[in-house]
């Protein structure tokens, strides 16, 4: 009876341990879609800034259609310098996801 049992018992902790070793890898995670939309809008930053000087005016962003940026201008625009940089949209962008 005893030999049973411990047989039992050993089948079952290799048993298991053959199902964790066995088990398939995870799928590769694809490129997150925040990631994607970033890329997207650094692509788009860069196609606007005509000037090319790293900061959109508010004529820039109209000519490229970049409606939020637009509308939200005067809050992006953290320094008041009439323009908007990528960091200045990232500052604002981390404050309203902390909060």
């Amino acid at each position: 009876m005893q030999h049973i049992l411990a047989c039992m018992v050993a089948g079952t902790v290799f048993g298991a341990g053959l199902a964790i070793a066995t088990e398939p890898a995870p799928a590769p995670v694809s490129e997150s879609k925040p990631k994607r939309h970033l890329a997207k809008f650094d692509e788009q930053f860069k196609t606007a800034d005509i000037d090319q000087d790293g900061a959109l005016s508010k004529a820039e962003a109209q000519n490229a259609n970049m409606d939020r940026v637009v509308s939200s201008f005067d809050r992006l625009d953290l320094n008041k310098d009439g323009k908007v940089t990528r960091e200045e949209i990232r500052l604002l962008l981390r404050s309203r996801l902390s909060s």
